[in-house]
C-alpha cells in the first residue's frame, strides 16, 4: 500500500500517550500511525522535526457571524483565525442576522459558507416556529439546536416550561443535542432596569445585572425539564460553582447533560473589568476569583466536560462607549484558546493528556462528529501540530480575526500550533493559512 502523504519524525498524541514515529495518509484519512520505520512509501513527505501532533482540535462554541454581520467576521477571516490557532473543526451559532431558525435560513447559511470556509465546519440551528421543522433542519446536517434562555429574540418562548420541553422532545427525536445558555432572563431584565435607572452604567455594573443567581436559576430549570425530554443537553460557557453543583447532581443520576467552560472564564476573573472596561464584557460575565479556582478544579477532575472558546468578535466601535447597556458583550477568542492551554501544560496546571480530551476528544464524543477528535487508522486526517517552546506575547493586531482586541492582549505565552492539517491538506503553517477560501467541508450529522 502506498500513501498520499507520510507526516515524519513525529511526537503522536495517541491513545493517551506520545508515540515516536509517524503518521500516513490517503485520500484525506489517517491510513496508518506508527513507527517511522514501519510507515508505507508515501507520494510527499514531511519532516516536524520532533514537534508534537494531537488530533485536529475542535471548537464547539463559536460566532463565526457573516451574513448581515460580516463586517464583524465572516466565514473566512473566521475559519482563519480557528486554522491559525489549530481548531480544524469549528462549530458556528445560530445568532446571526437574519437568526438560522429555520430550514430555509439553515440551508442559505450553508449555501454561503460553502465557498468562503477553509476549515470543517458545522451549524447549529435555532428552533422554528413551527415544530415540525425540526425534523428538517436535522435532515439538512444541523449539530444541534441553541437556546437562548436569556434572550427574548427566540421564536421559541423560553420563558414557557411545556415550549422549551416540546423543544427538548423533538431535538431528542431526532438526535440532536441541544446546547443551552443558562441565565434567566427575568432577572437579568429586572436587575438591569434598576440600575439603569439608577444611572449605574459602568462595566461593573454589567456584572450585577448578570449574578450567580441567574445562571444557577436557569441551569436548574433546564435540567428539571431535561429529565423529562429524556435529551442530551450541553450547558455552555458554565461559569459559577452553585450552576455547576446541578450539573454534577444530573450526571450523578445518570441524565445526559454535559457542560463547557471558556478559556476566560477559567484564566480571568471580575477585578480585570475595572482595568479593562468594555474589552471584558461577555455572557455570562466574568466572575470572582473563588469561582474561577473552583471551575479550574472542575475542569481538571472532568466535571467540566470540554473547553470552547465562545469567540464572540465585535468591531472595537461596538465595544466602546460610556454606556455599558449599549456595548455588545463578547470576547474573540480562536486564536488564543490554544497558546493559553499550552502555557498552562508547560506550567503544570494541566496535563496534555487533559487538553486533548477537551479541545478534542471530549467534542467529537459529545457532538458525534464520526472520525474526528483522534489520531487513529480510519479517521479523518485532521491534524494539529504544535510547538511548546514558542515564546511569545498575544498581540490582537496580529488576529486573523476581524476583532482586534482581547482581554489577553499583552499576555506572555509560550506554545502554539505551527501546522494545521484538513483532511490530509496542509492548510496552515507558521501562522500563514495556505487553503484558498471554499476548501473547508461542511460537517453534517
Amino acid at each position: 500500500m502506498s500513501a498520499d502523504l507520510a507526516i515524519l519524525n513525529a511526537k503522536i498524541f495517541a491513545d493517551g500517550g506520545i508515540l515516536k514515529g509517524g503518521i500516513a495518509v490517503k485520500d484525506g484519512k489517517i491510513c496508518a500511525v506508527c513507527k517511522s520505520s514501519a510507515l508505507p512509501e508515501a507520494s510527499e513527505t514531511i519532516d516536524v522535526e520532533g514537534r508534537i501532533v494531537l488530533p485536529g482540535l475542535i471548537d464547539v462554541h463559536t460566532h463565526l457571524r457573516d451574513l448581515q454581520l460580516a463586517y464583524e467576521e465572516d466565514y473566512f477571516t473566521g475559519t482563519c483565525a480557528a486554522l491559525a490557532s489549530g481548531f480544524t473543526t469549528v462549530l458556528d451559532m445560530p445568532n446571526t442576522v437574519p437568526s438560522t431558525n429555520s430550514f430555509l435560513r439553515l440551508k442559505e447559511k450553508m449555501e454561503v459558507a460553502e465557498g468562503r470556509i477553509v476549515a470543517n465546519v458545522g451549524f447549529y440551528s435555532g428552533f422554528p416556529k413551527i415544530m415540525e421543522e425540526v425534523k428538517d433542519i436535522a435532515g439538512l446536517g444541523a449539530v444541534g439546536f441553541k437556546v437562548y434562555l436569556n434572550s427574548s429574540s427566540e421564536r421559541l418562548n423560553v420563558e414557557d416550561d411545556q415550549e422549551l420541553l416540546e423543544a427538548f422532545i423533538r431535538a431528542g427525536e431526532v438526535d440532536r443535542i441541544v446546547a443551552v445558555h443558562a441565565e434567566s432572563r427575568s432577572i437579568i431584565e429586572d436587575l438591569k432596569g434598576k440600575l439603569n435607572a439608577a444611572g449605574s452604567r459602568r462595566p461593573e455594573d454589567y456584572l450585577k445585572a448578570h449574578p450567580p443567581k441567574a445562571e444557577a436559576e436557569a441551569v436548574e430549570r433546564v435540567i428539571t425539564l431535561a429529565e423529562k425530554a429524556h435529551t442530551r443537553i450541553h450547558f455552555c460557557h458554565i461559569s459559577t460553582g452553585k450552576a455547576l453543583s446541578h450539573i454534577l447532581k444530573a450526571k450523578a443520576k445518570g441524565l445526559p447533560v454535559t457542560c463547557e467552560a471558556t478559556p476566560h472564564h477559567l484564566l480571568l476573573s471580575a477585578e480585570v473589568v475595572s482595568r479593562l472596561g468594555n474589552i471584558a464584557i461577555t455572557d455570562p460575565p466574568l466572575r470572582g476569583q473563588r469561582e474561577v479556582q473552583n471551575l479550574w478544579r472542575n475542569l481538571i477532575s472532568g466535571g467540566i466536560d470540554l473547553v470552547a472558546s465562545d469567540h464572540a468578535p465585535h468591531t472595537l466601535k461596538e465595544k466602546r462607549g460610556e454606556d455599558v447597556w449599549n456595548v455588545l458583550p463578547g470576547i474573540p477568542g480562536l486564536e488564543t484558546t490554544l497558546p493559553l492551554f499550552l502555557t498552562m501544560v508547560k506550567e503544570g496546571r494541566i496535563s496534555m493528556r487533559r487538553l486533548v480530551e477537551v479541545l478534542a476528544q471530549k467534542p467529537a464524543q459529545i457532538f458525534h462528529l464520526k472520525n474526528k477528535g483522534f489520531l487513529r487508522k480510519g479517521v479523518d486526517a485532521d491534524l494539529t501540530i504544535v510547538d511548546l517552546d514558542e515564546d511569545f506575547t498575544i498581540n490582537p493586531t496580529n488576529f486573523h480575526s476581524k476583532a482586534k482586541y482581547s482581554p489577553f492582549s499583552g499576555r506572555r505565552v509560550s506554545g502554539r500550533a505551527v501546522k494545521a492539517f484538513v483532511g490530509g491538506k496542509l492548510s496552515m503553517e507558521d501562522g500563514k493559512v495556505l487553503s484558498k477560501p471554499g476548501s473547508g467541508r461542511i460537517v453534517s450529522l
